[in-house]
Order: C-alpha cells, then sequence, then structure tokens
C-alpha cells in the first residue's frame, strides 16, 4: 500500500492531481476470470488480473474513519492474494468532501468518503432513507446505538435498500458504512441549561443535527467538516455537533472543552464507498472478498468507537472543560422527535414503496436491539452520564458474536 502523507485538512483538489481523472483505476486487463470464483473454491490468484485503487480520504490519521479505512484496505490485499493494491491521498488533496460525487463520477478517485447530508439534491432518498434510520435508533441512547447501529447499518445496505439502488445510480455503492452516536455537542463556553445555549451558533452536518440543536434554542449553521475547525477558532461558529473520533483526532476539546452527550440521533448516511466503474472492472472473486474483508475492520471499528467516548472526560478536563450532564437537554431533544412528521408523508418522490423501506429498516433496526440487549446483554443509559461514557468497548462481553451476527446479516430479508 502506497500512502502519501499530505495531511492539509483545508486544501482542495491539486491542479495537477486532475491528471489523474479518468484513470484512477488502474487494470492490465478486465476480461480475466478467476478459478472457482462463482463455486466457492479456492481462487488461483495468479490468474487474476492485478488492479490498483485510487484512495481520498479527508480524515486525520488517528481518527477511527481513517483506522477503518486502512485496516480494511490491509484486509482486502491479503484477501485477494495481493491483486488489489491501493494509491492513497490523504488529508483532502484529491477534493473535499463536497465534491466527492463528482470525484467519483470523473474517476479521479475510486474509494472515497460521502456524507449524504452534503448531497441533499443528488441523493435524496438517501438523505430521506438516513432519516427513517435515526428515526428508528435514536432513542437507544449510548452505549446501545453503537453496539446495534453499527452492525444495522451495514445489513440495512445490504438488503433491498432504495438507497443503495440510488447510489449505484449516482455511480458509487455504500461499502463502510460509519454510524456512531450519539454525537457530541461541544462549546467553547460553559453551558449546564438550554437557556445557556439560546443563540448560540453551532456546526450541523444534517437537518436532522439542526432540528435537533434548534430545540435547544441554537442557531444551526451547516458547515463542512474540513471547514469548522478555524470557524471555531475565529468564534464564527460557538459550538458544534461532532463524532466523538473527530472531537479526539481533530482536538476539538482544546477549542470547545465544554461538552455533552444527549440522545440525539446516530449518525447515518456516512460511508466509505466505491466508485460502481471501479467495482464492475473488478473479477468476481476480488468482489467477493472485498465485501468479505469488512467484516474485521468493522468489529475494530465498533470497539474503537466506544473506547474513544471513554476518552472524552479527560480531554475535556485537558482543555479546560468537563462532561456536562445531559438530563437537561434530553426533554427538548425527546420533544422534537416526538413531533417530526411520519416518515412517510416526507418519502421524496420517486420512492416506489415508502412502507417497505420504512418497514425493512425498523425490521433490521429489531433484529440488532435484540441481540444488544438479549444477547450481548448491553445495559441500557443510566443516569450518570460519566459511568455511560467510561463503560467502553468491555461493555460487550462477547465480541465474537457481534461478529458473526455482522457476517451472517442479521436481520436480512
Amino acid at each position: 500500500m502506497i500512502r502519501n502523507k499530505r495531511f492539509q485538512l483545508m486544501i482542495g483538489a491539486v491542479g495537477a492531481i486532475s491528471l489523474l481523472s479518468g484513470c484512477a483505476l488502474s487494470n492490465a486487463a478486465t476480461d480475466t476470470k478467476p478459478t472457482a470464483a462463482d463455486s466457492g473454491g479456492p481462487v488461483n490468484w495468479s490468474s487474476v488480473a492485478p488492479v490498483k485503487l485510487t484512495v481520498s480520504s479527508i480524515f486525520p490519521p488517528g481518527s477511527t474513519a481513517e483506522d477503518l479505512l486502512h485496516n480494511w484496505m490491509d484486509a482486502a490485499t491479503k484477501a485477494t492474494g495481493g491483486t488489489v493494491t491501493f494509491k492513497v491521498y490523504e488529508g483532502g488533496v484529491l477534493h473535499p468532501a463536497t465534491e466527492a460525487l463528482t470525484a467519483l463520477k470523473s474517476g479521479l478517485t475510486d474509494v472515497t468518503f460521502v456524507s449524504n447530508g452534503y448531497f441533499p439534491k443528488q441523493l435524496p432518498i438517501s438523505n430521506w432513507d438516513d432519516i427513517v434510520v435515526q428515526t428508528a435508533t435514536n432513542g437507544w441512547g449510548y452505549p446501545d446505538v453503537n453496539i446495534a447501529g453499527i452492525g444495522q447499518q451495514l445489513v440495512h445496505y445490504e438488503g433491498d435498500s432504495a438507497a443503495a439502488a440510488e447510489m449505484k445510480q449516482n455511480g458509487f455503492m455504500p461499502l463502510l458504512p460509519m454510524t456512531s452516536g450519539p454525537a457530541a455537542l461541544t462549546c467553547s463556553k460553559p453551558f449546564s441549561t438550554p437557556a445557556d445555549l439560546a443563540g448560540r451558533q453551532v456546526r450541523v452536518a444534517n437537518t436532522i443535527s439542526q432540528g435537533e440543536e434548534q430545540s435547544l434554542g441554537m442557531v444551526g449553521q451547516f458547515t463542512a467538516s474540513n471547514d469548522q475547525y478555524e470557524a471555531l477558532q475565529r468564534h464564527v461558529l460557538d459550538c458544534a455537533v461532532n463524532a466523538t473520533t473527530t472531537i479526539l483526532s481533530g482536538d476539538f476539546a482544546a477549542i470547545t472543552p465544554w461538552i455533552t452527550v444527549m440522545n440525539t440521533a446516530p449518525t447515518s448516511g456516512a460511508n466509505w464507498v466505491l466508485s460502481t466503474t471501479a467495482w464492475d472492472k473488478l473479477a468476481p472473486a476480488q468482489q467477493k472478498a472485498l465485501l468479505a474483508a469488512r467484516i474485521q475492520p468493522l468489529t475494530q471499528f465498533a470497539k474503537a468507537t466506544l473506547d474513544q467516548y471513554a476518552q472524552l472526560g479527560a480531554a475535556a478536563k485537558k482543555g479546560g472543560g468537563g462532561i456536562v450532564d445531559p438530563t437537561p437537554f434530553n426533554q427538548a431533544i425527546t420533544a422534537y422527535w416526538a413531533g417530526r412528521p411520519d416518515m412517510k408523508s416526507i418519502a421524496p418522490k420517486g420512492l416506489k414503496d415508502p412502507d417497505a423501506s420504512i418497514a425493512l429498516t425498523n425490521s433490521v433496526a429489531q433484529a440488532w436491539r435484540n441481540l444488544s440487549l438479549d444477547k450481548l446483554k448491553v445495559p441500557k443509559s443510566s443516569t450518570n452520564i460519566d459511568t455511560d461514557l467510561g463503560l467502553g468497548s468491555s461493555v460487550v462481553s462477547d465480541w465474537n458474536t457481534w461478529q458473526d451476527a455482522l457476517a451472517n446479516k442479521l436481520g436480512a430479508k
């Protein structure tokens, strides 16, 4: 694996790199078919044409998103007998997050991060689908929304998903979903009640986050991930809503050290994706191996996500702040969700059967919720936020059962 380590998080696509457009996937031949690829027998990898995929990342090293990507690439190369390798451009040097779809369609990159919330016009069904997922999972609380939520998100896209079909129409397929939650609210100044937050400018990444924070009297501002740190430093923004990994890897607690984790919805529609053009050029055995290679990295991602919540307290204290009790805020969040319209009533045009989509999402979510509570014996949220955040990945005593459920697509129809 070749890594171009240029961690310039504020940079856009570099002009010279645009020469890569149209040739991101290098393949010696596309008509080679592997021996026993479809029979389940051993693959003669020497008969499979090697492929090098171009990868674009906007995330800093040490983030769970970046670790997930690299763990999967390592596993994929091993699983394909070295026939699939990767050329990685880090730090956003190929394109900013808001130009991911263009980069995929042009061939500038084969693998990149796509947040559906950045593309409401291009991905209306996917954005609606994300809210269906959030509606099904927002009341689970920490830590269960991660333990059950990460698994359900992968299986959710494996079934008859209208969102996955729309993504394919836009030239990509979801590869590694990165559900985490609840997201954390970080602020530069102390707060303890909704009245303290009234009027503060808060970074949000999607409409649900905006609605949740506005229920507390805050003013939501859509801001791309790579643009928010400077806005917080310059006090253009007072607060930000982010996944825990973003807070820790980006050192957000240094400038917004007052942190709370409310019963807000998890992130949804945040995926490492693969270009359909690249996918179609892979041999069947390579396709199968790349998908199977996701299971162990996603298990590691789930563990790391939980462990990072346990680090929030120390990061807040180091920054001169602390963890804020979410109890005074959860009532407003609950009221926001209770007042939201029925999902069928706001289904986008072009969605043939919203009832079926909602039922599928709820079925998969419930299967994973049952696994978490009944088999893994994960405790429901307590009233002590410090206790909850400190649980870490040890809250699951049997990760093998979780991983087997992921591999066997628990809840899939």
